[in-house]
């Protein structure tokens, strides 16, 4: 995140008119890739010639003649959909509310299954600008849920962290799903050892403080704890566990570019720029995730009926 650059947010019809040719998008994608000019992935050299005979240009290496298209390493590898609705889905996506992959594929002119596929890369992209920060400072570390507080042993347990500043005030946020075995599943508990994983991969410090069940959450999470899911359902009508970690990576992608005043779209791009594709066979594998409550009911209706006798429905 640290390499995007603080500017005025970028007004739809400023987008539409800038980046409205592939060869505005192309211009801005070389820039977003190679900031201090061209270098040749394989020997690092700077000069180079201009090849424009395909539909996307190359680039040759006068030093060891390898030709490297400007979309490359970048998650619109191997990509046959046009830079001008890349660059609006990365538009949308930044934005915001964000825009489901319904929606997106109707304003961009895609299959469902593009917009779909578009979405997730970008999102990994985001994902890469969360995994290359870790919170310090002064942390704050607070369980939270995303699901329907009724039907507790269907909820996905979540941890949320933030570093702050001497006010209290989020500087920088990241919200993570647990492995399911850092997880008690028909509880939907988080054990110290998820806690402690949450520690040792997104912050700077080694020792976990104590953690308490039924602690109140702190005071400067609990918006963000009550926004995440309202956006989740409202957007998309609800996201399934396999992919909630993208989605969660996305949300807090744009809450910290709002955090730091950096320009959603600009650093978006520059990610999307420097990540790579993220591959449908990779996306689409097995994932592991908690338990599917209603089978040991065996069936989703005696699982729903149980919850709802409890409460008196």
């Amino acid at each position: 995140m640290q390499e995007a650059v603080e500017e005025v947010p970028l007004t739809y019809n400023a987008f539409l008119a800038g980046f409205g040719t592939e060869q505005a998008c192309v211009s801005a994608l070389f820039a977003a890739r190679w900031p201090d000019g061209f270098r040749c992935p394989a020997c690092g050299g700077a000069r180079y010639y201009p090849v424009s005979t395909r539909r996307l240009p190359l680039y040759e290496c006068v030093k060891c003649r390898l030709q490297t298209s400007v979309i490359a390493g970048t998650v619109m590898e191997g990509s046959r959909t046009s830079l001008t609705r890349w660059f609006h889905a990365i538009y949308l996506l930044s934005r915001p509310d964000g825009i489901s992959a319904l929606r997106l594929a109707d304003v961009i002119q895609v299959t469902y299954k593009t917009a779909w596929l578009m979405a997730h890369k970008i999102r990994s992209a985001m994902s890469d600008a969360d995994a290359s920060v870790r919170l310090t400072g002064n942390l704050r570390i607070d369980r939270c849920y995303y699901g329907d507080p009724v039907f507790d042993d269907a909820r996905q347990p979540l941890l949320i962290g933030a570093s702050v500043d001497d006010e209290e005030t989020p500087v920088f946020i990241k919200i993570k799903q647990p492995l399911p075995h850092h997880v008690v599943s028909d509880k939907r508990f988080i054990k110290p050892e998820g806690i402690q994983a949450f520690y040792e991969e997104h912050t700077d410090y080694a020792d976990t403080p104590d953690s308490y069940r039924y602690r109140k959450a702190h005071s400067t999470l609990w918006p963000i704890i009550q926004a995440f899911p309202a956006w989740l359902n409202l957007t998309f009508n609800g996201i399934g566990a396999k992919h909630l970690q993208l989605y969660l990576d996305e949300f807090a992608f744009r809450q910290n570019c709002a955090l730091q005043n950096f320009a959603a779209f600009s650093t978006s791009l520059y990610w999307c720029a420097n990540s790579r594709a993220l591959a449908y066979p990779v996306l689409t594998a097995y994932r592991p995730t908690l338990d599917t409550p209603w089978l040991v009911f065996g069936s989703k209706a005696r699982w729903r009926g149980t919850h709802l006798s409890r409460w008196g429905a």
